[in-house]
């Protein structure tokens, strides 16, 4: 991945955070993560440490996955595989303020880390 193709949000360590739940928090991969902060000891998050939490551009996604739409938690499940969040996928497919049904096909963008 060209680390120029992501920039950051800067996240400050709140009490009893890991990198587990920011990267839920945030819907990124640990991996890139730990990519963008490679000098973040991982075993001592200290209260008040900042974190660059990588943000996509659109521009970085390599690929797509066309994926049909089952309900609600599938689609979580596989937003939450490629480490991206709804917003994502709405915008990549041109479908900001359209419902999304059980049955639309839609794509998943998907970028190599």
């Amino acid at each position: 991945m060209n680390y120029s193709e992501f920039s950051c949000m800067i996240y400050n360590i709140k009490q009893g955070d890991t990198l587990y739940n920011i990267s839920r928090t945030y819907n990124v991969p640990i991996a890139l993560i730990l990519r963008a902060n490679p000098y973040v000891d991982i075993y001592n998050l200290q209260v008040g440490d900042e974190l660059c939490i990588p943000v996509m551009n659109p521009s970085a996604w390599n690929n797509a996955v066309t994926y049909v739409i089952q309900d609600e938690a599938a689609l979580q499940a596989v937003l939450d595989q490629y480490g991206i969040d709804l917003e994502d996928v709405l915008e990549f497919n041109n479908l900001n303020g359209v419902p999304l049904t059980p049955g639309m096909t839609i794509q998943i963008p998907v970028y190599d880390m």
